[in-house]
């Protein structure tokens, strides 16, 4: 019993699920169809084996269920959340295909050896001593067994499941564990790989060097034809395949801002609203306003926040105070409500009594006679309690608080009527803490209906206008917006969006109207919330494997090589022959003669990182040789004029690791490895097909 006590306490440990119907309509009005869409129900397609839509459904909604209580997981896209979902599943299924194929399973003792053993997984541990329990084995035994404690077994149901999934998740962890020794294990250095090793790490090459930046020529002289572009495209086409189906689009997105009327009517609130803070000592006076946000908060001295700990602690009840650092077109103000001290934390023994009051009296008497919780349970069905546990007790209401404060040695009824009564014995008390009460009123700048159509008709007016691609890019700047250009496929949860986050929420729709309709075609205005009206048009659809040399962003790279090549071609031919040292070179190139050191074992050297060849030509020269070469970025002579040998050689086991982390290691990566089994087998993402 005491342990479901402390499981009822510890509910941090549990997903708190509020609203679970209303979250999964949510969910639903998401993905729109669920499957009803001429029948399809695969969100995704990994080799034969099919991701249902409802099976994907269930686990969004789980997934967003466990980030209730997480204010920054909250602010994520729903279509972002979905597309990591969805490549989560993915990657289970690859993953689980290749434990079949290799033969890699967890057997019930290593089960059972991670989540109760006397070696049991550090999360196993934590959670069992979070749930109240002293082991992770008597966690499981409490779970297994709920009805030798007195609980039912629907009061355990949550916990048993929270339990279980841990489980799972410590299974997959071992499985991949499994896989990535597996692979290490076939990766293994033989003489060759140790003495390659020994050789690279053992020498370091000082090098002189002069270099001419090909920037630094006129583009304009070094025309690059298609039919250049295509041949540079043949040598480098597996550099652009592509594994869906990709589209090039220019969109705007023109975000509704607050316009300086709006600001102007902001402020307004604002003044009022702090003048009504000043009045009294309390905030009726802003209340009545109406307009704005109140928050009211009580904190000890010690846990006031940094920004405000000096001004509350010095001010005196009723005192208000301004941010100025709350923002562009943002407000917040202060006021000090209430100061008071006040009896903080105690720690009691509590004991549940139900019955009627003659019963309640019987168990008090138990209790102060010298009988344990357990003693009082066994005598009195239903009782249940715990020992020594803190209580917050400044927001008690006073009558409860000062029969704490004046509480003896012994149990007392704290709360009781006809049906029960709560025990409390007082075992400790800090000291009496001063506690201040803060209000906080904030308002922000909000774009008015008018400036919101505003936006709206500007946007809708230059779509009116330009209703083709072309005309769309063309157009965009004169018309006061910005067309941006991006590459997009059906996997893309938003516009806008980078490895570092930053995309245009809800902006999905916009990206699914891009794959339903024709080349060239301009979309609709999309508005899924206050933030953005987003149009698109449609540039080019590429779905051959390959994104094609016309590509845009292909071309750009494309026409930067085959130029580069032409330009040092170009300086080659005016620098070989005209120079036999790096002094020469150096009048020649107009530049100064610079240093750096190359150690072979590395993949760069300082100074030369932007040119992955130049590592082997180094690699093949003698020491005092003048080189003149030409890399990708520029044209350089270089001379090494010293190399210097280790004085230690590495021993065989330090060579095996290195080379298990450098090359080996790489494999094995967990986060790489459902990329690699995904080269081997076909992926189809559906999941915007249901938007």
């Amino acid at each position: 019993m005491a342990t479901l006590e402390k499981i009822r306490q510890r509910k941090k440990i549990l997903a708190i699920v509020i609203g679970a119907a209303l979250l999964a309509f949510i969910i639903e009005v998401g993905i729109e169809a669920l499957g009803r869409q001429a029948g399809n129900s695969t969100a995704a397609k990994v080799g034969n084996e099919k991701i249902d839509i409802m099976a994907f459904q269930k686990r969004v909604e789980k997934e967003s269920a466990r980030d209730q209580n997480n204010p920054q997981a909250q602010q994520l896209d729903q279509a972002t959340r979905q597309q990591q979902v969805l490549n989560e599943m993915i990657n289970e299924v690859l993953l689980d295909k290749e434990y079949e194929a290799a033969g890699i399973y967890v057997t019930d003792k290593e089960i059972s050896e991670l989540m109760i053993g006397k070696n049991a997984a550090p999360a196993a541990v934590q959670f069992a001593q979070q749930a109240g329990a002293e082991s992770p084995a008597m966690l499981y035994d409490f779970l297994s067994n709920p009805a030798k404690q007195g609980v039912q077994e629907s009061q355990v149901a949550e916990l048993r499941a929270a339990w279980d999934e841990l489980q799972n998740d410590l299974v997959d962890q071992l499985k991949i564990t499994k896989l990535q020794m597996l692979i290490a294990g076939g990766l293994q250095a033989n003489d060759l790989d140790r003495q390659q090793m020994a050789e690279e790490e053992a020498t370091t090459c000082y090098i002189n060097f002069v270099k001419k930046d090909l920037a630094s020529l006129p583009d304009d002289k070094y025309p690059v034809s298609d039919q250049e572009l295509k041949a540079e495209w043949d040598k480098m086409k597996a550099n652009f395949a592509i594994e869906e189906e990709t589209r090039m689009i220019h969109y705007i997105a023109t975000r509704i801002n607050p316009s300086p009327a709006d600001v102007n009517v902001a402020n307004k609130i604002a003044d009022a609203a702090y003048l009504a803070l000043q009045k009294g000592s309390g905030i009726d006076s802003v209340r009545l306003l109406g307009t704005v946000k109140i928050d009211t908060a009580r904190y000890s001295a010690d846990k006031i926040p940094s920004t405000l700990k000096s001004w509350v602690t010095s001010a005196g009840v009723g005192a208000t105070k301004r941010d100025s650092t709350a923002g562009a077109n943002k407000y917040r103000m202060y006021k000090v409500t209430n100061k008071l001290v006040s009896l903080d934390s105690i720690q009691i023994n509590v004991v549940a009594i139900p019955g009627a009051k003659s019963t309640q009296d019987s168990a008090l008497a138990m209790l102060n006679a010298g009988k344990t919780i357990a003693d009082v349970a066994k005598a009195i069905k239903g009782a249940q309690g715990d020992t020594a546990q803190w209580v917050q007790v400044v927001s008690y209401p006073d009558s409860l608080k000062n029969k704490l404060a004046a509480a003896g040695s012994e149990y007392f009824a704290l709360l009781s009527n006809e049906q029960g009564a709560q025990m409390v014995k007082v075992t400790q008390r800090k000291a009496p803490k001063t506690f201040f009460t803060v209000a906080t009123v904030t308002h922000e700048a909000y774009a008015s209906q008018k400036t919101i159509d505003d936006a709206r008709n500007k946007l809708q007016d230059f779509l009116n206008k330009n209703k083709t691609a072309a005309d769309f890019e063309k157009n965009a700047a004169k018309a006061g917006f910005n067309a941006v250009e991006a590459m997009i496929t059906p996997s893309t949860p938003q516009l806008g969006q980078s490895p570092y986050g930053g995309g245009i929420k809800d902006s999905r729709k916009a990206i699914k109207w891009a794959f339903d309709n024709k080349k060239g075609q301009v979309s609709p205005i999309f508005s899924d919330n206050n933030d953005y009206f987003v149009a698109v048009a449609l540039d080019d659809i590429y779905d051959g494997g390959y994104l094609p040399y016309t590509a845009q962003n292909v071309k750009q790279m494309l026409t930067t090589r085959v130029r580069n090549a032409k330009k040092a071609d170009a300086l080659m031919k005016q620098y070989e022959g005209k120079a036999k040292d790096l002094k020469g070179f150096a009048q020649l190139m107009g530049t100064n003669i610079d240093t750096t050191q190359v150690v072979f074992g590395s993949n760069f050297a300082s100074k030369l990182e932007n040119e992955p060849a130049i590592m082997g030509r180094i690699a093949g020269t003698k020491q005092g040789e003048v080189k003149l070469w030409k890399g990708e970025n520029g044209v350089y002579a270089f001379q090494i004029v010293k190399v210097e040998k280790a004085a230690r050689v590495p021993s065989k086991d330090e060579l095996n690791q290195r080379y298990a982390q450098q090359r080996g290691g790489i494999a094995a990566n967990p986060q790489a490895i459902p990329a690699i089994l995904a080269k081997a087998t076909k992926v189809k993402r559906s999941l915007i097909d249901f938007y």
